[in-house]
């Protein structure tokens, strides 16, 4: 029975190409889309689960809440806090500090810039990373102690086999000899934690810094007892923190009593996924469970496309196969057996689809792990459990694509099969229906293509309040403002430098500092330490007062945007006086607001500074636009005349602006490919059904044509009961697709209006497309011979 069930599938697979070729097609890309993204999703959920004491395992963060009320939260703490709450508090097991930084290592004769991390001497002890060689109690134990992983130790040595070797290695201004106390093997691709080269912490703690309590630059984790009480311990973090800090904290809780810093334990399983604290100093990736559940929905609709294609054209085929029914059930087939062979084909459809959507998978891998900025690999897929997970996903889509029809057909009745009068009950709701929910579906995503599209194209065109075009960031090697000098004053000697000014910091990317201003506390506001040149080089317009002067006497100016004269209170801000850094500025000018972080976020009040006794990480320089080439070449030039043994980092400006905008660019081009993936599924469904109903209507357009209609006249008959779907799916979605898209344009400060034109456009391209693919069939009906389907019938 079971090889009769496979020879009828399969006779009637190869009699019947088109509807064959249409239905695999279909399936293909939709199991190839699911199994991409269910690699993506499988990557993301095993994050950190080769940690052996992951479950006991935590990240300290803290919640703050300001004077002004605002929340902050973050993922860095201090130096104190681990060996402090080691000892203190019973139920902490073990505890153990990592932070990034950079370094240079010097090998025969060139200076390559590499960025380490650095740890507390257990850290093999408290993560669970191999080491290849070494012991990892005593691998960080003295401050000139490296660890390698084995990709570093190829690198520089041409072998894993390298522990006892030495290495000249730059930190903090000058070159010292390291040894090679262990060799690690690479941190596996889906670790939060990865390494190049580890150092001990004491590197990196400078002088005074394991006392102060405030200094939140690192990431602290502790390994708590089995038995202990996470919120317990955390309450008693937050006393001792109070405890430690009472000389500052006491006199605020006094003036704002609503005030409060508080910690928590962060479980560290969880870490990946939760973007609430940042992720930095030390953990290298950390991403958005809304990644996941966004490109889940999208799998999850390009499937219910491709099976609702499997459906339709599988429910107007049982039409032509109703004498078949007929006599299986004449001949004694029960209605589960005619459920089994259906079934069986819809099973047989479904391992056709699979192995050519293995190979798209295979394919297509490393183009989409770039796209979704993940490091997968090609042979994720032969591991046995995504083997498995594949198996199971035919499994359910044969079910979800087969049951329907397979019910459907085994409940034909013979005797009207056999006669060739059965008609599905109605009008056909349910398959009408279907086709709807499918471009109910393909415009929703074709919506939300376009509302990316604009969104991203606004953010980058969008004016951000200063001159991007042209100028050039180099990142200065040291805070010596004598070579600062030397490197500006060589730049000038070029005609295609138009100009230069020193600033504090990467200048896409600000600082926040506390302050206090006119009688209030200010918490998290960014702060820049600018030269005299820098707002004209970046054409930063002052509305108010002036630009810095580069006397001595300006050296405890300061300039402010509009948002903090706003939120200041004062009526006339020139003149008066901000408290920072236990220093007193006095605002000379106010500038217009600028866009010091992308535009997911509001403006706030900034606070620029300058003195010549401050000193300066960043050179802008301007240069001749048209002669770039020369200008950077002129760059490299001075550059390592003045800074002999470092690498020249620079970007142009406008480059980082654009970068800040990476997750953006990278989902409109997801939902993009998944639109073009739903439409071109839809229009197959749609070319195979109008192929079906056409077959039905021969008869039909055949005496038509004999009475004198033309082709015109029938094709649009035969094309406007699926135009009249294509556009109750149009007002069926535009409303879903408004609704969640104005959601997703609050996560913006500034964003695009959703426009009625977006969806007029959508509307008039879904109609469009479906002409093209149901007028194609219908006008070739229309043009054949009606002589041929009259004698036919």
């Amino acid at each position: 029975m079971l090889k009769n069930y496979l020879q009828t599938a399969w006779r009637h697979l190869t009699h019947h190409k088109t509807w064959a070729i249409t239905n695999v097609a279909g399936l293909c890309l939709g199991l190839a889309s699911v199994m991409l993204i269910l690699l993506f999703v499988k990557d993301e959920i095993s994050f950190d689960r080769f940690q052996t004491r992951g479950q006991h395992l935590y990240r300290l963060v803290h919640e703050a809440m300001d004077p002004t009320g605002t929340e902050e939260k973050g993922g860095t703490s201090a130096a104190p806090q681990a060996a402090a709450f080691l000892q203190s508090i019973p139920g902490i097991e073990a505890a153990c500090r990592i932070s990034s930084g950079s370094l240079l290592v010097k090998k025969d004769g060139d200076v390559i810039p590499e960025t380490p991390l650095y740890a507390d001497s257990n850290f093999f002890h408290v993560f669970s990373f191999h080491l290849l060689s070494g012991n990892a109690a005593l691998a960080l134990k003295r401050e000139d102690d490296i660890v390698l992983s084995e990709d570093m130790a190829r690198k520089y040595f041409n072998t894993t086999n390298a522990v006892g070797r030495t290495l000249e290695i730059n930190t903090d201004g000058k070159f010292e000899t390291f040894t090679v106390s262990a060799i690690a093997a690479n941190a596996p691709v889906n670790s939060s934690i990865r390494f190049d080269f580890v150092l001990p912490m004491q590197r990196q703690l400078h002088a005074g810094w394991t006392r102060e309590w405030t200094n939140s630059f690192l990431n602290t984790f502790f390994v708590l007892r089995p038995d202990a009480d996470v919120k317990a311990v955390e309450n008693k973090m937050t006393a001792l923190f109070m405890e430690h800090t009472s000389k500052l904290f006491a006199p605020l809780l006094k003036q704002y009593p609503n005030i409060y810093y508080r910690y928590k334990l962060q479980p560290f399983l969880s870490m990946h996924l939760d973007k609430t604290y940042n992720a930095n100093n030390g953990i290298n990736h950390w991403s958005d469970a809304s990644y996941s559940y966004t490109l889940g929905g999208i799998a999850f609709f390009i499937l219910l496309i491709a099976c609702i294609n499997f459906v339709n054209l599988t429910l107007a085929r049982s039409l032509r196969r109703g004498k078949e029914i007929g006599i299986r059930k004449v001949s004694g087939g029960t209605r589960g057996q005619l459920i089994a062979q259906f079934m069986g084909e819809s099973l047989l459809l479904n391992c056709l689809a699979f192995l050519p959507a293995f190979a798209l998978v295979r394919i297509c891998l490393p183009w989409f792990a770039q796209l979704a900025n993940k490091e997968l690999s090609v042979s994720y897929l032969f591991h046995t459990p995504n083997l498995l997970i594949f198996a199971g996903l035919i499994l359910v889509n044969t079910i979800l694509s087969g049951s329907y029809p397979a019910l459907v057909m085994s409940g034909f009745n013979p005797i009207q099969t056999l006669y060739g009068k059965f008609r599905f009950a109605g009008k056909n709701l349910l398959g009408k229906s279907l086709v709807v929910l499918q471009f109910s579906l393909v415009i929703f995503l074709i919506v939300g293509t376009l509302v990316m599209q604009r969104q991203f194209r606004f953010m980058l065109n969008e004016d951000p309040g200063y001159q991007t075009t042209g100028v050039v960031n180099v990142s200065l090697p040291d805070a010596d403002n004598q070579h600062l000098n030397l490197l500006q004053n060589e730049l000038a000697k070029y005609p295609v430098i138009r100009q230069t000014a020193a600033q504090s910091i990467d200048f896409t990317n600000s600082n926040t500092t506390f302050m206090k201003v006119n009688g209030h506390d200010f918490d998290n506001v960014p702060f820049y330490k600018m030269d005299e040149n820098a707002l004209s080089l970046l054409h930063i317009p002052i509305v108010a007062g002036r630009d810095f002067f580069t006397s001595t006497s300006d050296s405890n100016a300061c300039i402010i945007n509009q948002s903090m004269a706003h939120a200041s209170g004062w009526k006339e801000p020139i003149g008066q006086h901000i408290d920072w850094n236990n220093q007193h500025f006095t605002v000379v000018g106010i500038v217009r607001d600028f866009h010091m972080a992308s535009m997911r976020k509001k403006i706030s009040p900034a606070f620029i500074c300058h003195s010549r006794t401050l000193t300066y990480g960043n050179l802008l320089v301007k240069i001749d636009d048209t002669q770039k080439a020369a200008a950077i070449a002129a760059i490299q030039t001075v550059y390592h005349r003045v800074y002999l043994e470092h690498p020249l980092d620079y970007g142009f400006l406008d480059n980082m602006l654009a970068d800040q905008y990476k997750s953006e660019q990278r989902w409109k081009n997801i939902v993009a490919i998944a639109a073009m993936l739903a439409v071109f599924i839809s229009c197959m469904g749609l070319f195979g059904l109008a192929a079906l109903a056409i077959e039905q209507r021969t008869r039909e357009i055949g005496i038509r044509k004999v009475l004198g209609a033309n082709t015109l006249s029938i094709t649009r008959l035969l094309s406007t009961d699926f135009i009249q779907l294509v556009l109750l799916a149009f007002i069926i979605a535009s409303p879903v697709a408004w609704y969640f898209f104005h959601h997703w344009l609050q996560d913006f400060a500034y964003r695009i209006e959703l426009s009625w034109n977006i969806f007029l456009t959508v509307g008039a391209l879904m109609a469009g497309i479906a002409l093209l693919t149901v007028g194609f069939r219908s006008a070739r009906a229309a043009m054949t011979n009606p002589a041929h389907g009259l004698r036919n019938e």
